[in-house]
């Protein structure tokens, strides 16, 4: 059964160790974007398909996963999965089943976990401690909250902002005391957004949903001096599914939900646009891995390029291609420089939403082999071969579009957009292209009254008729 569109907007932001060490790193820039040796490989699979849920790279070297869930319902359920051998184990459950929540790695090594939702919306925080596996119940936010960031801050606390409701109201976790305080308000409210620390200490959040327009870009700066929110430049394209990466400049990189990525310079306050992926990730987590680089992969559910971003020439290269498609999937980089996909949703072959227990894994070590068009059942359009380069798949014939999944499909809509009735095919209009990217059922089984509610919300439509505009 189809889930809320509601869930689609849950993003769960993550907190990646990058402790570095010696690593077998990529080839230079200018090889990587012809060909490279790079390859995903299989991590072995979670003992629980699920999505939503959070994955935490611990101190010891294995990543904790924990909760998240199915279509059908929310896990309290935890593993404790090793890179070094593929393999994992059950950790002890949570004291609450959650999903769509956050995961901080503290500065003590523990990890906090702040609301999400199961039947209801949470307020209830807990701690995993690995030296004892144990988990123990923290201090509640002091709201309910879901689609809410939680930025570690450079004295040890935690800063929660925007959730659920498009709430304003922001709150700091002190970890030794074990207690929450309000801090200064949003300028406006935001849910899904992104945020990231900023190299002099304070936190920028950016896009998401604004009560108007689930794609907003707005963007605001809050101050651990003063306790409150500025708002700053607005980036140059409104975003929801997107991550933001500090730089070892200063400067931030936005990437995630369009093809276009966009440089934050805090010093000037600008947003510039930079180099642009080659597909579009929507909800598919970047890391950054030791050396500097960006990671993404995946996303859209016919998105599984993995795409790695240069700081040193600001340019992508796509380095390799996911065996599974997946979307919203937690993505850890390790200190070896190899990086994590876990889990996530992808839709089975009757257009239903399905949680995903394997893991794969980015090795820039690994022997590539190339693919071909055939192999990946691609009809028209480039893909990558998998290896770095690119394979020419060919043109479709008349009355044909060559559709974002590189496959030929008729190019008509059956009918309007504000109608339901049958699937539409995605490339139909830019409407379809729009909603289908983050609504796969309204082009695989029917284009119901949820698919007509998000067209009024994401494409630009001139009433009456209903006509597209866009």
């Amino acid at each position: 059964m189809r889930t809320s569109s509601w869930m689609s907007l849950a993003v769960v932001p993550l907190l990646l160790c990058l402790a570095c060490s010696p690593e077998s790193e990529l080839p230079g820039d200018d090889v990587v974007s012809s060909q490279s040796s790079a390859l995903v490989v299989s991590g072995g699979s979670m003992l629980s398909a699920r999505y939503q849920h959070t994955a935490t790279l611990l101190a010891n070297g294995k990543v904790l996963v924990a909760g998240g869930g199915t279509p059908s319902g929310s896990y309290a359920t935890t593993e404790l999965y090793d890179p070094a051998t593929a393999t994992s184990v059950s950790g002890p459950s949570m004291l609450t089943a959650r999903r769509a929540h956050t995961a901080t790695l503290l500065q003590d090594g523990t990890v906090l976990i702040v609301g999400g939702i199961n039947s209801s919306v949470l307020s209830s925080a807990e701690r995993y401690d690995p030296a004892t596996n144990t988990w123990s119940a923290a201090a509640p936010l002091p709201r309910i909250s879901y689609g809410h960031t939680a930025t570690l801050l450079t004295d040890g606390r935690v800063l929660v902002a925007g959730g659920v409701s498009i709430v304003t109201s922001t709150y700091v976790y002190t970890p030794s005391t074990n207690t929450w305080a309000a801090t200064g308000s949003l300028n406006a409210g935001m849910m899904s957004q992104a945020a990231v620390r900023l190299a002099d200490g304070r936190v920028l959040v950016a896009g998401g949903s604004n009560g108007s327009t689930s794609s907003s870009n707005h963007a605001e700066i809050w101050s651990p001096t003063t306790g409150t929110w500025t708002t700053v430049a607005s980036m140059n394209t409104g975003r929801n599914g997107h991550t933001l990466q500090l730089l070892s400049s200063g400067k931030v990189l936005l990437t995630g939900y369009v093809t276009a990525a966009e440089l934050y310079d805090p010093s000037a306050n600008t947003w510039t646009n930079t180099g642009a992926t080659a597909v579009q990730h929507f909800s598919a987590p970047s890391v950054t891995r030791p050396d500097g680089t960006i990671l993404m992969a995946g996303g859209s559910y016919n998105t599984m390029q993995v795409e790695l971003f240069s700081p040193t020439t600001s340019t992508w290269s796509t380095v390799g291609t996911l065996t599974q498609s997946r979307v919203d999937h937690p993505t850890v980089a390790l200190p070896n420089g190899r990086v994590l996909f876990l889990g996530g949703t992808t839709y089975n072959a009757q257009g239903n939403m399905q949680a995903v227990a394997s893991i794969e894994v980015f090795d820039a070590s690994a022997t590539c082999t190339p693919t071909t068009c055939t192999a990946q059942g691609k009809t028209c359009g480039t893909i990558s071969d998998g290896c770095g380069g690119t394979l020419a798949c060919g043109t479709c014939g008349a009355g044909q579009a060559c559709s974002s999944s590189n496959v030929c499909t008729a190019a008509t809509c059956t009918h309007n957009v504000c109608t339901t009735g049958s699937s539409l095919n995605k490339d139909c209009n830019s409407c379809t292209f729009s909603v289908c990217n983050r609504d796969p059922y309204c082009c695989t089984t029917a284009w119901d009254s949820i698919c007509v509610s998000e067209a009024s919300s994401w494409c630009a439509i001139a009433q009456p008729g209903c006509v597209v505009s866009q």
